[in-house]
This record gives C-alpha cells, sequence and structure tokens, in this order.
C-alpha cells in the first residue's frame, strides 16, 4: 500500500549513503589526529580528533537550525502542503543548543557549569525531538489505517506563527529549567537521565514496528541508535574524555540525520509548491522542455524529431529537429555510433560519459540512450543526459585532497600504517616501505603473516590485540632494522584502534618514531634552555639553579662559598667603535680566561650583557679562610686580564669590575638576595675607578636602602605638596632690594626640614627633578605676578635654578611659556639660572633652547661661574645677561689673593662682555667694600639675609604681603 508523503519520508538507501559518509568523515578525523598528535599518552591524538568531531557537530547543527528554520518559514505560505510540524520547532531549538555547545566560547569550555548545562540540554531535546517523531509518525499511520476515523493533530501540526512561537518558547524555556535542575543534582544527571534516555529509544524502536513500510521508520531507527550511544556513554564513561568524544558523536550523528530529513523537506516542500503554481508545466511536452536534463527524442531511422530548450542551450544551436543522432553526441564518441545502434535496435539500453565543448565552456554529462516500450514507434529510443560538471569538479577536489593527504603522509619521517579490521595493510608511507623493502603495491592488501616480517617486527600482532581491546592508544618501543641501508635502532610505536559508532573496530593506525632524533632534540633543547648560545656557558637560569643548590650545600655542610658578579669596563665603546660582532669575540674570550683562572667545579656563567658570574664553592668552614681564598681568585682574575685580548690578529684591553659576597654557614639568604649583594658591590668597585674588586659590605645596602626610601619619600612629597619655595633677596649697592631666588625646601614629616644638598642629586638622577623643577618654576612666577601688581615691588626680578636634566627635558621650553602665560607673570622679569655642567652637553642645542626663550623676554644667569668648565668662547655664544660669581671665591677675596685677582678678572671681564654680576656668599660688609670698589653691583648672602618663607621676606623687606587671602 502507497503511503502520503510526510516531512519524515528518506528512504533507506538514503540513509545508508549518510551513515557511510559519517564513517568515512569520522576515520578520516581519527587519520588526521593520529598524525598531529605527538604524545605518548594519547592526550594530543583524544584533543585532536575532539576538536574534529565538534567542527563537524558544530556544521551538523548549523545545518538542522537554518534548514529547520527554513521549513517552519515555509510553512507560513498559505498553499503550503505540509503546515508547521511540532518535531520541526525541537529540531531548530536543539540545532541551536547544539551551536552553542560547539562553538569554541568560554561558555563552552568542556567541564565548565555552562557547559554542562548545555550538554544536559542537547541530551534532553535530542529525547524531546525523538519522541514527538515517533509521536507524529504512529499518528500518520494510524490515520492512514483500513477504516481510521480522520482525526487532528493540532498539537503535532501548528496552525499559527504565534503557535510557533510558543512552542519555541516553551521548548526553550522547559529544557533551559530542567538542566538547569540537573546541574547539581549528580545522581540524577549520571543515572537517572541516561536511563530516561535509553527508555525513550525502546518505546521508540518498539513503536516503529507500527510504521513498518513507512521511509519514516529509518529515520527513527537512527535517531533512537544515536541516542542510545550518547546514554550509554554518559552511563560507562564516568565523565572520562573519552566517553565524551563518543555522546559527542553521537550528537553529530544525529543532528546530521536531524539536518539530512529537514533538507529534503525544504526541497521537497519548494517543488510541490511549484508544481502547484505551475500545473501545467508538470504534463506532457511543456515538462520535459523546462526539465532540468537535456531530453533527445530519436525515431526507428536514427532522425532526431525533438530535443528539448536545456539540450538546444547546452550545445549551443536553435534545433536539432531531422539531424542525425549522433548531433547530440561528443565528436570522440561518433566513431561508436554504429556499434551502439545496433545495441539499441537488438532491445539494450546504455549509459555513458560524455564531454562536450559548449558556450558556457567544458561540460560533462552522464549520458542514458533508453529504448522505446513495446507498440511504440520501432527501434526509436531517447537520450537522456544529466550534467555532472560540478560532481566531476568536487570528485576531482576529493581526488586532489588524497593526493595530497597521501603526499603529506609519505613526507613524514614517521613510519605512518593504517590497517583494516582483519589486520590487512590499507595504507604505509615511504618510511615504511624502507623499513620492510616492498614497493606500496606489494604491501597494500597483505598482512604481517603474508609478507614475513614477523622477524623484523616480533610484537605486531600482539600489539595489534592490545589495541584492538584498548580504549587508548597503546605506546610501546621497539627495535626496528631497515631492510635497505641496515639502518638499526629504537622505536616508540604508537597504536590507536579506529571504532565506528558502536564501538566495533574497523581499523588500526600505527605510527612509529625514532627515539634516536627526538634524544638529540632533547639535548639540543637542553642546551638551549641552560646554556648560553653565544659563548657556551651557563646561562642565567642554570645559574639561578645552581646557586639556590649551592645555598642549601652550604647550610647543610657548613661551609661557605662565594660569587663573583664580573661587568666588563667601557664594554659599549668597543661595540660601537668596532661592531658587535669583535664585541661577541670578546666575550667568548672572557668567557675562556674566566674558566682558566677558576678551578675545574666552580662555576662560570653569563649573567647577561658584559655581565659574567663566577660561583666558587667549597671553601672551607672558616670565613676569615673562604675570604682570604676568593680574593686570591679575584686578584688571579684581575691579574689574567691585564693580558690583551686578540680579536681577529688586533690586540684589544679589557678590565672588570668585580663585586664579591660570601656566603654560607647558617645564613638564610635567597638567591636573589644574594645576586643582589653582588651586584652592589660591583657597583662599587665601578665607582671605586674600575679595574678593582669590591667585597659586600652591609653598609652598602644600607646606603641602597637610605637612597630607597629618600626617594619614595621625595615621590610622595611632590605627590603631597610637602615643597616649599624660600626666598634669599638680591641687593644693590646701596643696600636696596632689587630681586630674589627662589629656593626649594622640603618639609618631612618625620626628618623636619630637608636641606637641598640631601635630596636634589637624588632627584637629578631619578628625573624627579622636572617635576620639582616645575613645581619650584610655577610657585616663583605666581608670586613674580602678585609683585607686579604693586609699584613697590613690580621692578623686582625672579631667579630660579634650572638643572641640566631639566633643562634638556623635552618640551622644557613650552612648559616654561606655558607656566608663564598661565600665571601672568612678566617674562622679563624672570632670570633663569643654568650651571655650567649644562655645557657639557650639545652645545648648539642649549643655545637654541636659550634664544627661543630669550625672543620671548626671559633672562638668563650662568650659576657658580669660574669651578665648573668656564669657556670664554660659551660666554660669547650663550645668550647670557647674568654671572653670579661663586661663594668659594667671595668667602676668601679679603685673605687669598689669587680669590682676589679671579674676582677681579671676572668683574673686567662681565663689564666687558656687558653682563650684569652677582655675587653669591656674601656675608660681611668688608666684603662688600671690596666688591663694590671692583664694579660689582649686586649682592646675595647671609650678610643681607637668609632664605625664608614668602610671609617673612616680605615682612622683613617692608612691603605687605601680596598672597590673596
Amino acid at each position: 500500500m502507497a503511503h502520503p508523503y510526510t516531512p519524515l519520508s528518506l528512504g533507506r538507501r538514503m540513509h545508508e549513503i549518510h551513515t557511510r559518509i559519517m564513517w568515512c568523515l569520522l576515520a578520516g578525523g581519527v587519520l588526521l589526529a593520529g598524525l598531529v598528535s605527538t604524545d605518548a599518552q594519547g592526550v594530543g591524538f583524544a584533543r585532536a580528533l575532539q576538536t574534529w568531531i565538534q567542527v563537524l557537530l558544530l556544521l551538523a547543527a548549523l545545518a538542522t537550525l537554518g534548514w529547520g528554520g527554513r521549513l517552519l518559514l515555509q510553512g507560513t505560505v498559505g498553499s503550503a502542503f505540509m503546515g508547521r510540524p511540532l518535531w520541526v520547532c525541537s529540531a531548530v531549538v536543539l540545532g541551536g543548543f547544539a551551536v552553542l555547545l560547539a562553538l569554541p566560547l568560554r561558555l563552552s569550555e568542556h567541564g565548565s557549569r555552562p557547559a554542562l548545562w548545555l550538554e544536559l540540554a542537547v541530551n534532553i531535546l535530542l529525547s524531546i525531538c525523538l519522541l514527538i517523531v515517533s509521536i507524529d509518525l504512529l499518528s500518520s499511520a494510524r490515520r492512514n489505517s483500513p477504516g481510521a476515523v480522520p482525526r487532528a493533530s493540532h498539537w503535532l501540526h501548528l496552525q499559527s506563527n504565534g503557535a510557533v512561537l510558543t512552542a519555541l518558547a516553551l521548548l526553550v524555556a522547559v529544557t533551559a529549567g530542567v538542566a538547569q535542575g540537573l546541574v547539581d543534582l549528580e545522581g540524577m544527571r549520571r543515572y537517572v537521565l541516561p536511563l530516561g534516555m535509553l527508555a525513550c529509544c525502546a518505546w521508540a524502536a518498539l513503536q516503529s514496528r507500527h510504521f513498518a513500510g513507512q521511509s519514516g521508520r529509518w529515520t527513527v531507527l537512527r535517531l533512537a541508535a544515536a541516542l542510545a550511544v550518547g546514554a550509554a556513554a554518559i552511563l560507562l564513561g564516568a565523565g572520562s574524555h573519552w566517553a565524551m568524544l563518543l555522546e559527542q558523536a553521537a550528537w553529530c550523528y544525529a543532528l546530521s540525520v536531524l539536518a539530512l530529513v529537514l533538507v529534503m523537506a525544504s526541497l521537497r516542500h519548494s517543488l510541490v509548491g511549484w508544481a502547484s503554481a505551475h500545473p501545467a508545466r508538470m504534463q506532457g511536452e511543456e515538462w520535459l522542455e523546462q526539465a532540468p536534463i537535456g531530453v533527445v527524442r530519436v525515431d526507428g531511422s536514427g532522425a532526431i524529431v525533438h530535443a528539448n530548450r536545456t539540450q538546444l542551450d547546452w550545445l549551443g544551436v536553435p534545433s536539432l529537429v531531422d539531424q542525425p543522432w549522433t548531433e547530440a553526441l561528443a565528436p570522440s564518441l561518433r566513431n561508436q555510433a554504429p556499434d551502439w545502434l545496433a545495441r539499441l535496435r537488438a532491445g539494450q539500453s546504455l549509459a555513458f560519459e560524455q564531454s562536450m565543448d559548449t558556450p558556457q565552456g567544458l561540460r560533462h554529462f552522464q549520458t542514458d540512450i533508453l529504448v522505446a516500450p513495446q507498440g511504440r514507434d520501432a527501434h526509436a529510443f531517447m537520450l537522456l543526459s544529466h550534467d555532472v560538471s560540478m560532481q566531476k569538479l568536487m570528485v576531482g577536489r576529493v581526488q586532489e585532497q588524497q593526493s595530497q593527504l597521501v603526499s603529506l603522509v609519505s613526507a613524514i619521517p614517521d613510519l605512518v600504517v593504517l590497517k583494516g579490521a582483519d589486520g590487512r595493510f590499507l595504507h604505509c608511507n615511504q618510511a615504511f616501505e624502507r623499513l620492510v623493502g616492498l614497493a606500496h603495491a606489494q604491501i597494500i592488501g597483505r598482512t604481517t603473516s603474508d609478507l614475513g616480517l614477523q622477524g623484523r617486527m616480533p610484537s605486531d600482532w600482539e600489539t595489534d590485540l592490545r589495541a584492538r581491546n584498548a580504549n587508548t592508544p597503546v605506546v610501546y618501543e621497539e627495535t626496528l632494522q631497515f631492510a635497505d641501508n641496515g639502518y638499526q635502532g629504537r622505536f616508540e610505536i604508537t597504536k590507536s584502534a579506529i571504532r565506528a559508532a558502536n564501538g566495533e573496530v574497523t581499523g588500526l593506525l600505527c605510527i612509529c618514531r625514532d627515539l634516536a632524533e627526538r634524544s638529540r632534540a632533547r639535548k639540543e633543547i637542553e642546551r638551549l634552555e641552560f646554556f648560553d648560545v653565544l659563548t657556551g656557558l651557563p646561562n642565567r637560569r642554570m645559574l639561578m639553579d645552581r646557586l639556590e643548590w649551592s645555598i642549601i650545600a652550604c647550610k647543610q655542610r657548613g661551609t661557605y662559598a662565594a660569587l663573583l658578579f664580573i661587568d666588563l669596563d667601557n664594554f659599549k665603546d668597543l661595540n660601537d667603535s668596532l661592531g658587535h660582532q669583535k664585541g661577541d669575540r670578546l666575550l667568548c674570550e672572557v668567557g675562556k680566561r674566566l674558566i682558566a683562572s677558576v678551578r675545574s667545579g666552580d662555576v662560570v656563567a653569563r649573567f647577561g650583557g658584559d655581565e659574567f658570574v663566577v660561583l666558587v664553592e667549597n671553601l672551607g668552614a672558616e670565613r676569615v679562610q673562604a675570604e682570604a681564598h676568593v680574593r686570591s681568585v679575584v686578584e688571579h682574575v684581575i691579574t689574567r686580564f691585564k693580558q690583551p685580548f686578540v680579536l681577529d690578529g688586533q690586540s684589544h684591553h679589557s678590565t672588570p669590575s668585580i663585586g664579591v659576597t660570601v656566603f654560607g654557614d647558617q645564613e638564610s639568604l635567597t638567591v636573589q638576595e644574594l645576586l643582589k649583594r653582588a651586584d652592589l658591590a660591583m657597583y662599587e668597585a665601578k665607582s671605586a675607578g674600575r679595574n678593582t674588586q669590591r667585597f659586600f659590605d652591609p653598609q652598602m645596602q644600607a646606603i641602597v636602602n637610605a637612597r630607597a626610601n629618600l626617594e619614595s619619600d621625595l615621590r610622595q612629597a611632590i605627590h603631597d605638596g610637602e615643597l616649599q619655595v624660600y626666598y634669599q633677596p638680591v641687593m644693590n649697592g646701596s643696600g636696596s632690594l632689587v630681586g630674589a631666588e627662589a629656593l626649594v625646601r622640603w618639609r618631612h614629616p618625620a626628618r623636619g626640614l630637608v636641606m637641598p644638598i640631601e635630596f636634589i642629586d637624588l632627584a637629578e638622577q631619578t628625573g624627579l627633578i622636572v617635576d620639582l623643577g616645575n613645581f619650584v618654576m610655577r610657585t616663583a612666577c605666581e608670586q613674580l605676578a602678585l609683585w607686579a601688581a604693586s609699584p613697590s615691588t613690580q621692578a623686582l626680578t625672579m631667579s630660579v635654578n634650572v638643572s641640566p636634566r631639566q633643562f634638556h627635558h623635552q618640551g622644557f621650553v613650552d612648559e616654561v611659556l606655558g607656566i608663564v602665560a598661565q600665571t601672568g607673570a612678566n617674562p622679563a622679569r624672570l632670570k633663569l639660572e643654568l650651571t655650567e655642567n649644562l655645557l657639557l652637553g650639545d652645545v648648539n642645542e642649549t643655545v637654541n633652547r636659550m634664544r627661543q626663550l630669550k625672543e620671548r623676554g626671559v633672562g638668563f644667569s650662568l650659576d657658580d661661574f669660574g669651578v665648573g668648565y668656564s669657556s670664554l668662547s660659551y660666554l660669547k655664544r650663550l645668550p647670557l645677561d647674568q654671572l653670579k660669581i661663586d661663594r668659594s671665591f667671595v668667602s676668601d677675596v679679603l685673605s687669598d689673593v689669587s680669590d682676589a685677582v679671579i674676582v677681579r678678572t671676572i668683574l673686567a671681564l662681565a663689564h666687558s662682555l656687558e653682563l650684569e654680576v652677582v655675587a653669591e656668599g656674601v656675608e660681611n660688609s668688608e666684603q662688600v667694600d671690596f666688591l663694590v670698589s671692583n664694579g660689582c653691583k649686586r649682592f646675595q648672602g647671609f650678610h643681607f639675609g637668609r632664605p625664608v618663607p614668602i610671609g617673612e621676606f616680605e615682612r622683613l623687606h617692608g612691603f605687605a604681603s601680596f598672597r590673596p587671602a
């Protein structure tokens, strides 16, 4: 009895083809996973296989989601013959959850709570979908049974878009709720859920006998089998990685079945809809005219009586009527036409492939020649041609990919073998051919026994059996000897069973890797990890390990050891002058010389750059004796460095600065602390003039700690506003105030008032001088702007000290001009005091910056003139306004003839250059008289006033405060 069409109608043959395709995909994934895995435990194989299955699962889920959605949209058309089945809604929701699970998202990471929730949701939806499909088919079978009363199943076939949306929402909500409830119930999740899944499978399988003869029966059986495999994996796998792989494979198969059913249903839906809209085209000549295949009818005489439009378009001709039938054949086949015609007249049908040049290019056709039924025109026949160009192209690409895969496997240096379930060789690469000494054709299709390889591969049969019965790859080692060149070596052999969805072994993948190569690679990795590439000495990592071991050994034995930190003096000069190649040569020679300078048991390591570290152990149990011994070692090293290094035939001298720290006995020191001590001692050696040694002294650490604490406090002081600006008056010869110099003071909350001599050098070295200088500059300019508001103080000038680092700081000019503009200070009343150290840098850049500020009215004074790098050429080039005689000359000007001559010379020189002069450090009236008598007009010193805060400064000089209230 013929049954009406339902969307679940899909024949057994189609399901068999689909199943074979899935097997091929799974086998390909297993092969690729075996090829890319490198570990002996099979973890890499499992991960690679899981990635492959997840990709297939994602594709199947996307297909289910897409085609299911399309089928629901097609069901909204009024003329739709199928409506909106509820099982399609469940398939769409299942596809959506599966897509989320298969995508490489954080929420789908295996073992996470969201991933567990998604896995539960997929299993629940798969069970629901199987039940709905079975009920739908059972209902259809009962409606079509003899004497059955037609009854509508509205809940199985939804009638409106609202009902579809409601069904989708309910399915999502119910599934999400149940899955959420099961996440925390391990017993329900591990046992009750899989048992329920198995119950669904059993019920569906039992009910399938009621719709025997319906093609939908095979859909139910495939879905039930996949669901049963997934349930078994949950029950038996106990959360193992392989059980998860099997469960995902089952999901992938079930979703692919649903996707195939949905694709075919959607296409059938489209075809039926088109037929309903164009009934005339489904009849007679018109239908043949529009068919997507080429149709040529030939009469008994061999003349063409009709060719449809598709055939004419392929051949690019307007008509074939009355042409010989060979015009429908490719020119290369026409010589066979007489023989074919005789066979056709004998009643035989023919089938063949042909390739023809068409207006669209070269096309490939599958052509069938069918003879006319009895009672029709004698010897008439019909040619039916299908365009198989795309299939040919796809087959060609598949063959190309297979060829590439074979080439890839053949190029692998490891031995790769693929066996069937019966132990026969299915494929092997060239490395295996060299092992057995046979060609590929001689190996394929035969077993190890057939080829007589038991002696060459003695464990092959036994390990094949173990691999078939094991759930994880079998790994073992065996000595193999190659037949082609006699090479014999130890190999690591990994055998993995290739299994079907039901657990049946379908093949074995065997990979043999030469351990000799791995051993060489391991040694090379160890060398790169623990030894310096350039010098071959132990590197920092190996030194740290050895030093840590040495600390422990000294504690256990009660002995001492020493650490030498060696830095090459002026190594950068060698690199800059002779090039890095010569520098590298020097480093290698230094390493050799250090090794020759110490005992064979001592460690010489390259710490980095031009720094070397020597670990001298076993120095005895007395510290004095240990220090004496290591001192002799250090002196020996320094002595050996006095000999020149020969670099490419040229002599080069290099000296070391060596820091030494002795450790041992019961000291509790870490590796980092020891290195820090030796490093501090090395820098002390640098400070002592280089080419020498210094032993670590706890006072060094105390100085470093004090300096670090001071830097931290100063940084905090700048941030918290602990710095203050004091002002010292600048007077003229008559004792009148003409200006002030802004000087910074630090009001420390614990130390009290900190003088600049204690922190200015530190600020210069650490770069804090930039922020500190900007603070003083802004405060001084704000005060200068306040003084400008009163006639009694508007003529006063303000001097601000600028350090070399602040002056050379990027953007210094813009910062100064910005502060002047923001505070409203008169730049003509601002003088920046520079020291002669500034001239050690790029003089042209210095002059350029000074001129930029000079053009905006800012003046410049050269501070401490005469004690630095004074040069008349600098005085000529620099746009200066003022010189300040250093206090060291002024203090002894009355008692030291040389100081007096120097002061007179500076005053005469400044007068000649039309520069103003300020004498610093003036402490009594006699000094003032001497300076005035020699032409000095500006004075600064304790005789006129000490640096004081602004409030006291204004009170002492008799003018009201201009600070805002």
